[in-house]
């Protein structure tokens, strides 16, 4: 028998079915420099959408606000308007004796003294205590302000000292757009001059809000009739 001697330094082969395994190439999962680019600015746009929206709703919720508290305070500087100017000339003169006149003159409320474009001014016991007031209703030139001067008529016919108050501020627009806040019509059949003849005031009150955080200016307008309850 034959033996077949191995050579040191020689590797022996042998064969078989297996093979050098390669080297594993994972898919590239990463995504490219323009698909971020896309994703930004698509999210940079949806955002700007959605403040867009929420700073359009902010806006109408304060323009609403201001809308409201403009029409609360214009209607009651015009409810204390109207109250007073129905009273015009209250108490009169055909109430009192002759004699009560002619020494307390001061009893006796003058219907109307002033009334403008822009000044009402009349007589009243207002306050059913016995004790007549001088009131003017004055929108001054060029002013966004509405003033009441208040001033107690003394029984001897002269005028005490006057109180002036404040019913709507910075935003009264008649003058400012020259539309007047009073108009009258007076009583045809009267003998009196005017403005004694005056039997009606009516009122149109422009109202306009100095600036909101909306970014609108509210605006709103009221009107009013006033007849004498006492002609």
């Amino acid at each position: 028998m034959w033996v077949r001697k191995h050579q040191p330094g020689k590797a022996c082969l042998r064969k078989g079915k297996g093979s050098i395994p390669r080297e594993t190439n994972f898919p590239d999962t990463g995504g490219s420099l323009l698909e971020l680019v896309l994703v930004v600015a698509l999210f940079g746009t949806l955002t700007a959408m959605a403040l867009a929206l929420v700073l359009q709703s902010y806006q109408g919720v304060q323009l609403r606000v201001s809308t409201s508290s403009l029409f609360d305070s214009g209607t009651t500087a015009l409810n204390q308007m109207t109250s007073e100017l129905r009273m015009a000339g209250y108490p009169s003169a055909k109430l009192f004796y002759s004699s009560a006149v002619s020494s307390s003159p001061g009893l006796v409320a003058t219907p109307f003294v002033t009334v403008t474009a822009y000044d009402v001014v009349f007589q009243a016991d207002t306050n059913n205590d016995g004790t007549v007031e001088q009131i003017e209703y004055v929108l001054a030139s060029g002013s966004q302000n509405l003033y009441r001067n208040s001033t107690l008529v003394n029984p001897n016919g002269t005028l005490a000292s006057s109180m002036v108050t404040t019913l709507l501020l910075n935003n009264v627009q008649n003058q400012i757009q020259g539309t007047p806040l009073f108009a009258w019509d007076t009583n045809p059949s009267s003998t009196q001059a005017f403005p004694l003849n005056v039997q009606t005031i009516y009122i149109n009150l422009l109202l306009q809000s100095s600036g909101s955080e909306s970014g609108s200016t509210a605006s709103v307008t009221l009107t009013a009739t006033c007849p004498r309850m006492n002609f």
